[in-house]
């Protein structure tokens, strides 16, 4: 629901038309909380005090600061509908010297008639540490008094101040509380109802409050506002959605260099709900109530929790709860994602992807990209840092082949195999992982663990030989951003001659001369198939035609670093297996 503030020239008008006289005592706070439009524009109203207008195009939900009126006695309030001349509310309201008031315009003109509900405020001050409490039921969701009957309860459903059965229009006096955080309700008088749920509020010492049921007709929610000195001219207070709330917890958290490390207990409210709990592992779906409630996760031998938070759960949604961060790079904490309920459209799927990998110290070097094995960067996912999720991505059925890099895309992370959802499934993909204590890897859930490929890097480049084939020699180069392997071939010709010749390879497959890959990502570090390519008609440090023909195919298996097997085929001719060996491998390979 939309509220707007009341603009400053209004609270203006309104202190020039009641009167600001050298003896004015009486102060009154006015409130629209009258729903009888299904648009805020239509409850759009004017007030006149004593035939003057004093406010103008006031709004369900709005309400002023204390105004400053004149002295004892008894004041006409009319009401009329922006732009008429229909008077929808008149009251007269008997004030006294020396008093505050609040007064509020309230019913919808269906289920409960449009009128006045004026209070007299007390303003003292609260003891010390404690703050004063007044609740107000205005809103009309029922066309009799006894329908319209609320109580008001905490958490545990006990009632709060005697508040049983509260109708419409009624009021309770001031409760005096300690200072601290409530999580009231209203429900139905038996309690097993609950009609508004707010989120728990602080409620300071000293503090004087008037929350103020509002809603429940023409299209408006049930809601809370509360009026307090110095408060936003409007500002309901967050409220629960009514209903059930689903509920799956996760452990993201790679704390520990073995899986029975990370084992940890969690509680929900003081009740043990999981005990020998692991990293990568996830619950199935758990339905709850909504509200708030207390997680904490322990290691699973330790009477002290290494993560403690509260989380508030709407009705009607789903979450996954998250252990994650390793405790060095990146502190334990709790994470809550929403997840999507509806259905994607016929014939796709509906992927989210979220980074709960804390491989880094820093947002920005834990930055990732989602990318193709060919290199192009996924729906704009291009620097994702810890800690955040993508929106849900509606994709046609099919293979999806994916991989995690930098945000510039030269070092792989995580490589998916090739992974295939079905119509009408709904997954986030997390990555996890710190490539310290756990090593990098997804979780899609609800789906489990994906497999993966190996990182394409650089690791196979290098000059290959066969000690048995004399000054002939293979070059291999990774480009790795795009899974892309490319090399050369010093040999010579098979028609006696002697004749140099040299090829040139590249797992793109394209025809030559092509400007794009046919074959996106080919290489996946272990095995690569590559076309041969054969150009001629060049001279020497001469610009000059050159022709090049793709001639056959080469198949190379790497072992290791260091040893490969390979195969070819050029025309007709197809050769016997040849093993390769690392001339100069990369610093840091091991045999």
């Amino acid at each position: 629901m939309i509220r707007k503030p009341i603009v400053a020239g209004t609270l203006a008008l309104a202190l020039i038309s009641f009167g600001s006289g050298a003896f004015a005592s009486a102060r009154v706070t006015v409130g629209h909380f009258a729903p009888f439009a299904p648009t805020l524009q239509g409850t759009s109203v004017s007030i006149r005090v004593n035939g003057q207008t004093a406010l103008q195009n006031v709004q369900f939900g709005q309400f002023t600061e204390y105004l400053t009126l004149g002295g004892a006695g008894r004041y006409t309030v009319e009401v009329l509908p922006t732009g008429t001349n229909t008077v929808a509310i008149s009251a007269s309201l008997d004030l006294a010297d020396n008093t505050d008031y609040t007064v509020l315009a309230v019913g919808d003109g269906g289920n409960q008639a449009l009128s006045l509900l004026p209070l007299v405020d007390d303003n003292t001050a609260p003891p010390a540490g404690q703050v004063k409490l007044r609740v107000v039921h205005a809103a009309p969701f029922a066309n009799t008094l006894a329908a319209t009957e609320v109580s008001v309860r905490d958490n545990n459903n006990a009632i709060v101040g005697g508040l049983g059965r509260v109708p419409f229009k009624g009021a309770s006096g001031y409760l005096t509380l300690p200072a601290a955080s409530y999580d009231l309700k209203v429900a139905t008088p038996d309690g097993n109802t609950t009609l508004i749920d707010p989120k728990p509020a602080a409620l300071p010492a000293g503090g004087i409050l008037t929350l103020v049921a509002t809603g429940g007709a023409n299209g408006y929610a049930t809601g809370i506002t509360a009026i307090a000195a110095g408060a936003a001219p409007s500002n309901p207070l967050p409220t629960f959605a009514i209903g059930p709330v689903k509920v799956r917890v996760a452990h993201f958290a790679p704390f520990a260099a073995t899986l029975e490390g990370t084992a940890v207990r969690v509680q929900v409210n003081g009740a043990e709900v999981l005990s020998n709990f692991r990293f990568r592992e996830f619950t199935p779906e758990l339905e709850l109530t909504q509200g708030s409630y207390q997680i904490r996760v322990f290691p699973q031998a330790s009477a002290t929790a290494a993560i403690s938070g509260t989380v508030e759960l709407d009705g009607n949604k789903s979450y996954t709860l998250a252990a994650v961060g390793n405790g060095s790079l990146q502190p334990l904490a709790l994470q809550k994602f929403e997840d999507r309920t509806s259905a994607a459209p016929a014939g796709r799927y509906a992927l989210r992807v979220a980074h709960t990998a804390p491989f880094a110290a820093t947002p920005e070097s834990t930055s990732v990209s989602i990318r193709s094995d060919g290199g192009d960067v996924i729906a704009g996912l291009s620097s994702v840092p810890y800690g955040a999720a993508s929106g849900y991505l509606e994709l046609p059925t099919g293979t999806l082949d994916v991989k995690v890099a930098t945000p510039d895309g030269n070092t792989n992370l995580i490589d998916l195999a090739p992974l295939n959802l079905p119509a009408g499934a709904i997954a986030t993909a997390y990555a996890v992982g710190d490539g310290i204590n756990q090593p990098l890897g997804i979780v899609a859930v609800p789906v489990g663990d994906v497999p993966l490929e190996a990182n394409v890097d650089q690791s196979v480049d290098g000059i290959w030989f066969n000690p048995n084939l004399s000054g002939q020699g293979w070059s291999f180069h990774t480009l790795a951003a795009q899974n892309r392997l490319v090399g050369a071939w010093y040999t010579y010709s098979n028609d006696g001659s002697g004749r140099h010749l040299w090829y040139t390879l590249d797992s793109c497959r394209s025809a030559p001369g092509a400007s794009t890959c046919a074959i996106p990502g080919g290489f996946d570090n272990r095995e690569v198939e590559l076309s041969i390519y054969e150009s001629e008609g060049g001279l020497f440090n001469q610009p000059a035609p050159v022709v090049t023909r793709d001639v056959g195919v080469m198949t190379v298996r790497f072992l290791s670093c260091t040893q490969a097997e390979m195969r070819f085929q050029i025309g007709s001719f197809t050769s016997a297996t040849v093993q390769l060996s690392n001339l100069i491998p990369k610093p840091g390979c091991s045999l």
